[in-house]
């Protein structure tokens, strides 16, 4: 994978989970400016940031009583997850 492939997708992903209910809007956004600015070295770093962001968010719907928000927020999880596994971003 190329490093604009890797930067545009993570950055895509997280849009994904922006979408998504649990109030960590800013966070997101965040996130994704850091993604799209780092070098490709600190990209781990920010996945794992990335993931347990996803977390928050899909416990926040959760807690809210939101079931399809958790389940849309569970699938843009597993889809950030996948995507970080694949292009060696976390341990498998």
């Amino acid at each position: 994978m190329t490093q604009q492939y890797i930067v545009g997708e993570f950055s895509s992903l997280l849009g994904d989970l922006q979408r998504t209910p649990g109030g960590q809007l800013a966070a997101i956004r965040e996130l994704r400016s850091e993604v799209e600015c780092s070098p490709l070295q600190m990209l781990p770093r920010l996945a794992r940031r990335a993931m347990n962001l996803a977390d928050v968010v899909c416990w926040a719907a959760l807690e809210q009583g939101d079931v399809g928000g958790f389940r849309d927020c569970a699938k843009a999880a597993v889809a950030l997850g996948e995507f970080m596994t694949s292009a060696r971003l976390l341990p498998e």
